[in-house]
Order: C-alpha cells, then sequence, then structure tokens
C-alpha cells in the first residue's frame, strides 16, 4: 500500500496494481538510498502523527512483519552497510521537513527506525502526492487508514478448474511410479506415497499437503536465498496461477525452519477466504533451501470466463462506527478491500468487503 500525505491533514491511498501505484513504485525504484543509520526518535524528536498530518510526504506500507533488508535491495537500490536480516521493513516513509524543506527518508521496523540518504528532492515529493488529485481521501485512525467515502470496487464471477494431481504427483516424486495412494475409509482424503515424502490432497477443500521429513540442522538460513529457493520449487510444482505477494516473511528464524506464504491478489486487492485452507493460499517450509513441507490450494481461476459488475463498500461514519464496533479494534494494524471468495458450481464470486488484519 502506498499513502500520500498533502501536509494539510488529508491522505490518499494507491492500491497495488493501480496505474499511479505503478508509476510511484517506478520513480522510488530509480532512486537511490544510502547512508543507512539507526535513528532513535526520541533523540532525534520525530513526532510521527505530526508528520502525517501537517508535512507532505509518501510512505510505503508493507505486510505485517515486514520484508528483509537483503530482499528489499531486490526492489530498490539500497547501498551501503545494510541492517541485519533479523528484522523486516514495515514500512518506508518520505517526506519534506516543513522546517529545513528538506526530504529526508526513513525505515521502520518493528522496534527501529533507520534514516537513510535518497536522491529525491522538493519537486518528485510534489509530484507523486500529485498522483493521488482526484482519489478519495482517506483520514487517519490509530495508525491505519479509512476512507472518507464510499468507494467502488470491482466485483468478479469468474470460472474455475482444478489442478491436476497426476501432474502433481510427477514433479513431486523422484520416482512416480514408485507412489502409492490409499484413501481414509469414508473416501473423502486421498493419499500418496513414496515410503518417504507424502502427498495428501483433501477434495472437499480443493487443497493439498506435501511434506519431506529432511533433517534438522542447526545451520543459519539466509532469507534471501530461502526466497529464491521457494519461488522455484513452486515454479515447478503447480506455478502461480494468478498474481501472488508474499504475505508473511520470518526474518528472525535465521536457524531452523523457515515459513513463507503468499496470498492470491485479484486486480489490486487480496483473496481471503475464511479458513486456514483457502483458495488462494500456497504455504512453503524451507531449511537451507530445502522444502521440507509445501501446502496449497488446488482450484485455479479461469480467466477466459470473467464477468465483471461494480459493487459499493462501506465509508466515512459507516466503516468507523464497523470498526468502533468490532470486539478486537486495538489488535487492528490495516484495513483494506478484500474479496471474499464464494464457491458455485464451475464458478467463482469475488465479492468486495473490508478484512482487517490483526497483530
Amino acid at each position: 500500500l502506498i499513502v500520500l500525505h498533502t501536509g494539510k491533514q488529508t491522505h490518499m491511498a494507491l492500491y497495488p496494481n493501480h496505474l499511479h501505484f505503478k508509476e510511484i513504485m517506478k520513480m522510488l525504484k530509480g532512486r537511490t538510498f544510502d547512508n543507512f543509520r539507526r535513528s532513535a526518535p526520541v533523540l532525534a524528536n520525530i513526532d510521527w502523527d505530526d508528520i502525517r498530518s501537517k508535512q507532505a510526504g509518501v510512505e510505503v506500507r508493507f505486510q505485517r512483519g515486514g520484508v528483509p533488508f537483503s530482499i528489499l535491495k531486490t526492489v530498490f537500490q539500497l547501498k551501503g552497510d545494510l541492517p541485519l536480516d533479523t528484522e523486516g521493513v514495515n514500512r518506508i516513509w518520505i517526506y519534506v521537513s516543513r522546517e529545513t524543506e528538506e526530504v529526508r527518508t526513513y525505515f521502520q521496523t518493528e522496534f527501529n527506525t533507520y534514516e537513510a540518504r535518497a536522491d529525491l528532492n522538493n519537486k518528485n515529493i510534489e509530484q507523486m502526492i500529485g498522483f493521488g488529485e482526484l482519489l478519495v481521501t482517506y483520514h487517519a485512525k490509530d495508525d491505519y487508514y479509512l476512507p472518507d467515502q464510499p468507494i467502488e470496487v470491482p466485483k468478479y464471477t469468474i470460472g474455475v478448474t482444478s489442478m491436476p494431481i497426476d501432474q502433481l504427483q510427477k514433479t513431486l516424486f523422484v520416482d512416480p511410479n514408485n507412489a502409492r495412494n490409499f484413501r481414509n475409509k469414508d473416501g473423502s482424503d486421498t493419499y500418496y506415497t513414496d515410503g518417504k515424502r507424502g502427498l495428501q490432497v483433501k477434495p472437499d477443500l480443493q487443497w493439498m499437503s506435501y511434506t519431506d521429513p529432511i533433517p534438522a540442522v542447526d545451520t543459519r538460513n539466509d532469507v534471501r536465498e530461502n526466497l529464491n529457493a521457494a519461488v522455484q520449487f513452486i515454479n515447478q510444482n503447480g506455478g502461480w496461477n494468478g498474481s501472488f505477494m508474499a504475505k508473511a516473511i520470518t526474518p528472525s528464524q535465521l536457524i531452523g525452519r523457515q515459513q513463507f506464504t503468499f496470498r492470491q491478489y485479484y486486480d489490486s486487492f487480496p483473496i481471503i477466504g475464511e479458513q486456514n485452507e483457502s483458495f488462494g493460499l500456497i504455504r512453503i517450509i524451507l531449511q537451507n533451501r530445502v522444502v521440507a513441507s509445501y501446502e496449497r490450494s488446488l482450484m485455479m481461476l479461469d480467466n477466459t470466463k470473467v464477468e465483471r459488475s461494480l459493487k459499493t463498500i462501506e465509508g466515512g461514519k459507516t466503516l468507523d462506527d464497523m470498526i468502533n464496533a468490532y470486539a478486537r479494534k486495538n489488535l487492528i494494524v490495516s484495513v483494506t478491500p478484500a474479496y471474499r471468495p464464494i464457491v458455485r458450481d464451475k464458478t467463482m464470486e469475488l465479492d468486495p468487503s473490508w478484512a482487517v488484519e490483526l497483530r
């Protein structure tokens, strides 16, 4: 998510895949960030509420848990000595200081704030904020943003197909001809095994779980290498049937097993089901680039059969009241439009609604 701050207590939100989101990311990717140094907000006298409401700027927000610096470096031009991968960046905040008119740049993690030098000037920030000129304004609530009025979101009905199990068997097992299969007594789940690796298929949930009992080792993980290995493994075993975003990266788990979770997006918004084994999720666990566990939905969208309409979802006081009435509102870290997947016979409805992410 990119949030544009006007410096006049109004904000605009740009979601992934939006034209202006892409433009701003392209601009930021072309800039250099260097001279990283840890900044203690108390000593530096940083008042984030004041910066949010009264100083023009751009805020790039990442998923809860953040993105390790080594992975961020594959997207942005980060130079010089970088902080360790024991913490993840959850936001980059670039703003024009009201007093000095200098551009200040901060990379924030859960526990630390790092100031960096960026080759950006006032005009660059002004141009980026200008992209939000015709957008719905948002207001800050706690540490997230809500629209001042209802917003229109596309609603879709899309055809669905299922990933062939025999294709997965061929890639997941060294010798697929050696794999045996058996079913639960009630016929619900099917298990495949070659004596070492196992594949469980749950037809009712359209879900598969693969396990390879690799031995535990105490050597250190490299987050970036594990992520690359995860992406490569998924490429070879089922692939990416759509656009996915890394939902959770565990940077602190440098020793032992490391889990990555990917969530499918459609247009600009995440698809969020109500179960732990829902459409659009991929979970993979690795240790030193070797995959120990791989779970995913078997359902795939058929983009040759798409119907599109528009739905208005709540904003303004109505949405504020909904949030205030939510029993766990103190745990909210972000609020975003999302798609609720409703599975019919041979189609899936992507129904827009608001989703909250909890701490």
